[in-house]
């Protein structure tokens, strides 16, 4: 007998295991007409597997979300609050909202009804973006691939480090995504490749090391007269050549600790992560609400110095990137909330979402995440997403 399929699982595996946690018999039946009355299963869309099966092998293209639906028209849904220390959901609207990587996730096509439980989160992570894009309440639940996440061990109920947490799950998606084709795609575009030279003040000697980061920290200190940052200014400070004394890092010739860091891009990924740490080093506890202002179009090539950016020679609009998300956090160093500030590409208009809520913004409102002294639970950017422009649809302008 046929079996029909939602959201590329069997229906008898759904069923079985929504079994599990809601008892046998008629709870599933329940669950399976009222998943129908509320429009989370279109059945029209249902086929037997025989039916989805390729004979000649070659996978079907897959479809990308159209990012059409919803409230705004462009597919812009809440997620359900699932913890006031969680910054899960605003990660979770980073990635839905950027088209490349959905574009990417897309192709993934269906699961094997036997697969494992820890080879599924891909394909519940990809079941929870369509069902926000269909979804025709202000807001959907993330539980299932949050139960997926807990099966692997990812710990996203504490005050983590928002930069941490998205590298865990990047992490968990390119380990359990099957193909190898997609899982470098997805690689690529976050990872940030750095090269670091380093030079003996006593002996001259040279070393090269290279490292793959998918955020720069920034970490931001105290000021005693409030002074305001750029964030242009922060990125050139961290490439820039310094001294420092590194007992861990002696020169392997002269053994001596005095040496000069120089740090450079060696390639340009398309998505742009900046992690701006506002936790104290002194106190972990204390925050920093230091204002930081960031620019909604920033150009690299203005940015920084000839011998920080990638040594290959890049088209000039590659080093333009415009700001596509702002993950923020209201409260102190060991409680507070996180929420996050999005454009849509559709309509290049800015929308706050905070889980369950979604309302648009203009970029007045973004800019108040630059941070106050002045106000202790304050809301202050923590973790800001470029996206490289592109000339065809004129990203380069500034976003509303």
């Amino acid at each position: 007998m046929c079996t029909p399929r939602i959201l590329g699982f069997s229906v008898s595996a759904t069923c079985q295991l929504y079994e599990n946690e809601l008892g046998p018999g008629g709870a599933c039946h329940d669950l399976w007409s009222r998943m129908q009355e509320e429009s989370y299963v279109n059945i029209l869309a249902l086929e037997p597997e025989e039916a989805q099966q390729d004979v000649s092998g070659v996978q079907p293209p897959s479809k990308c979300l159209s990012y059409s639906t919803g409230r705004f028209r462009n597919g812009a849904t809440g997620l359900c609050n699932i913890g006031t220390t969680s910054c899960l959901n605003p990660l979770l609207q980073t990635l839905y909202m950027n088209k490349e990587f959905t574009g990417i996730l897309c192709r993934i096509g269906d699961p094997d009804d036997n697969m494992p439980p820890d080879s599924r989160l891909p394909y519940e992570l990809l079941a929870l973006f369509e069902e926000m894009q269909n979804s025709k309440e202000d807001a959907v639940a993330p539980y299932r691939f949050l139960h997926y996440l807990q099966i692997l061990r990812a710990t996203v109920y504490t005050q983590n480090d928002v930069a941490e947490v998205f590298s865990t799950i990047l992490s968990l998606l390119l380990r359990t995504t099957p193909n190898p084709q997609l899982t470098e795609k997805m690689r690529a575009l976050y990872t940030i490749q750095l090269g670091e030279r380093i030079t003996c003040q006593r002996c001259s000697q040279q070393r090269t090391s290279n490292s793959d980061l998918l955020a720069i920290p920034l970490r931001l200190s105290y000021s005693k007269f409030h002074r305001k940052l750029t964030l242009e200014r922060t990125l050139w400070r961290y490439f820039r050549s310094h001294e420092t004394h590194d007992d861990r890092n002696l020169c392997p010739k002269c053994k001596s600790s005095r040496i000069v860091k120089v740090t450079h891009l060696r390639s340009l990924p398309r998505t742009l992560n900046i992690h701006l740490k506002r936790l104290s080093q002194k106190n972990p506890l204390q925050k920093v609400n230091r204002t930081l202002s960031f620019p909604p179009v920033l150009d690299l090539h203005e940015v920084l110095d000839p011998e920080h950016l990638p040594p290959e020679e890049y088209s000039m609009l590659c080093y333009n990137y415009r700001l596509f998300a702002v993950v923020a956090h209201s409260g102190t160093g060991g409680l507070g909330h996180f929420c996050c500030y999005i454009n849509s590409h559709k309509d290049g208009r800015w929308y706050f979402f905070n889980d369950s809520s979604v309302c648009r913004v203009s970029w007045d409102d973004v800019k108040c995440t630059y941070g106050n002294t002045t106000f202790r639970w304050g809301v202050t950017a923590c973790l800001l997403v470029y996206v490289q422009s592109d000339a065809a649809t004129d990203d380069t302008k500034p976003p509303m």
